[in-house]
């Protein structure tokens, strides 16, 4: 008799169940993670900056470029009775390298601004790749525990019948109506967590998102990684090096900067001269042509001491790149070897939701039969809701571990973001 009465509410416990997942199913607009990644990296405040101060380093180097040209000059002096105009034109001929010292910094200072404008991009993309694992995270969760509440209504539509039947007491609802609140509760926070998510990413974009946020990509690595490779590739693309590789061209500049003067300039000079400015000078114009030589090392030994302090900054920008290089190798094979567990983490909790999913069925069945208890098919449920949760967030963590790691290795464009 007691077989009887169950088995209309067990059934209805069932087409509820799938009612209810049917009806959540709702049509909704989306937005590619790639598409809102290639709009930050057009218009992110910090790209915006970095891309100023790139046309800016353009500009300083048209400018010690036109050092290599004629440069004029107008003097004009006088006294009271007297007053002399002077119009000058210097052709440089050679001149101990200062000025090739004056270009290779300014070039130096180009190439750090464009390695600059790649580590704000980097900066950005890696931001993005943290919110996206946040965001993804976060709606799994969601999706998973808002489908583990419509089965608990099931359970407990079927335990009022029960009660009405009076298989069971008023304290089984209670304790379901405690792992419903509990639910609940860890519902809230994964609520607050994805529109966290979703407010970072508007923040990084610069506009609302209206739509779901969706990441469409195949795998970016074959199954087998050479490590090394992925080291030499990190080494040679990061960009923090590349700012370190553009300081040292800096500072050696400075120290070819430094020795020019010791050498003279030799100057090409036409010069045209009208009046006079002591009483003694001719007033008549005059135009000369003529080759001038100057020199000046600064006061006392100051040029040897800049040498010698200029070959320090070299000294000190090379290690402070070995001391970058080490931080590059250790972050890489630290992506590396969490990307290879996650992966080989998946695996073992695939067969753990594998496995979880039976019990919970088994105890279904066994509640059906009466041999199991209503609060039995409750934890199993729970338990296996849990599993597919850890599932999915460790999924989440393997594709931002993946885009990282071929972040790190030139896998992925500066530009768009797209996998190259």
């Amino acid at each position: 008799m007691k077989l009887l009465k169950i088995l209309p509410v067990f059934i209805g416990l069932s087409l509820h169940g799938l009612t209810a997942s049917a009806g959540s199913v709702s049509p909704t607009c989306s937005i590619a993670f790639g598409e809102l990644l290639s709009e930050g990296l057009r218009t992110h405040p910090s790209i915006t900056v970095s891309r100023q101060l790139l046309q800016a380093s353009d500009l300083q180097l048209n400018s010690a470029n036109w050092a290599y040209y004629p440069t004029p000059t107008l003097d004009i002096s006088g006294s009271l009775s007297n007053t002399r105009t002077t119009i000058r034109i210097d052709q440089p001929i050679w001149d101990g390298g200062k000025i090739d010292a004056i270009y290779g910094h300014a070039k130096a200072q180009k190439d750090e601004a464009v390695s600059s404008y790649g580590e704000s991009q980097y900066k950005l993309i890696e931001n993005y790749i943290d919110t996206l694992k946040k965001y993804l995270q976060a709606q799994d969760k969601i999706s998973i525990m808002n489908s583990g509440l419509v089965q608990l209504e099931g359970i407990m539509e079927t335990i009022d019948r029960m009660i009405a039947a009076e298989e069971l007491s008023r304290a089984d609802k209670n304790l379901l109506n405690t792992k419903i609140a509990a639910i609940n509760s860890t519902l809230t926070v994964a609520n607050a967590e994805f529109d966290v998510a979703k407010i970072q990413f508007e923040i990084l974009t610069g506009k609302k998102i209206e739509c779901d946020v969706v990441l469409i990509s195949a795998d970016i690595f074959s199954a087998d990684i050479d490590i090394e490779k992925l080291i030499e590739d990190s080494l040679y693309f990061d960009p923090a090096l590349r700012i370190l590789n553009a300081r040292i061209g800096a500072a050696e500049t400075g120290v070819a900067s430094a020795k020019s003067k010791l050498w003279p300039a030799l100057k090409l000079r036409a010069e045209h001269r009208n009046g006079a400015l002591y009483d003694t000078d001719s007033g008549a114009d005059e135009t000369l042509i003529y080759l001038a030589l100057e020199m000046s090392t600064g006061a006392g030994a100051s040029v040897l001491t800049d040498i010698e302090r200029s070959k320090i900054n070299v000294l000190k920008a090379k290690n402070q790149k070995l001391a970058k290089e080490k931080q590059v190798i250790d972050a890489l094979i630290k992506n590396y070897t969490s990307f290879v567990a996650v992966k080989n983490n998946i695996e073992i909790l695939s067969s753990d939701v594998e496995v979880a999913e039976e019990v919970f069925n088994s105890n279904k069945r066994l509640f059906f039969l009466q041999q199991k208890r209503w609060i039995d098919m409750v934890n199993a449920l729970i338990v296996w809701n849990n599993k597919k949760i850890s599932k999915f967030n460790l999924i989440e963590d393997y594709k931002a571990l993946e885009m990282k790691l071929a972040l790190k290795t030139n896998r992925l464009s500066l530009e768009t973001g797209g996998v190259l």
